[in-house]
């Protein structure tokens, strides 16, 4: 690969990168997702109709696998969670029509 070819690649791959990173919530953000409990290879998830998944730490209360909910809550810097584009630490969960 010549030196052009290179460098149109790495400016392809940042353009990609930075693209990805447009969404990324920081940690200790306060979020607030609907959408329906999955599971995760660690932690439960929660994936939005636009199948964003985020992990979820926290009790899901009388919540379980399947159901539509709104979780409030915030990001989390370090989780044990190995999926979703963040871990949410749960401070309220509720139906997905009525939001805590």
């Amino acid at each position: 690969m010549n030196r052009t070819a290179r460098t149109a690649a790495a400016a392809g791959f940042l353009a990609f990168a930075m693209a990805g990173c447009a969404h990324d919530p920081k940690p200790a953000h306060a979020i607030t997702v609907k959408g329906q409990l999955a599971a995760g290879a660690e932690c439960p998830m929660i994936v939005t109709a636009d199948n964003r998944r985020y992990s979820l730490t926290g009790s899901l209360d009388r919540f379980k696998i399947g159901d539509r909910v709104c979780v409030r809550g915030r990001t989390v810097e370090v989780s044990t969670c190995m999926a979703g584009e963040a871990t949410i630490a749960i401070d309220a969960i509720g139906p997905e029509d009525n939001c805590p």
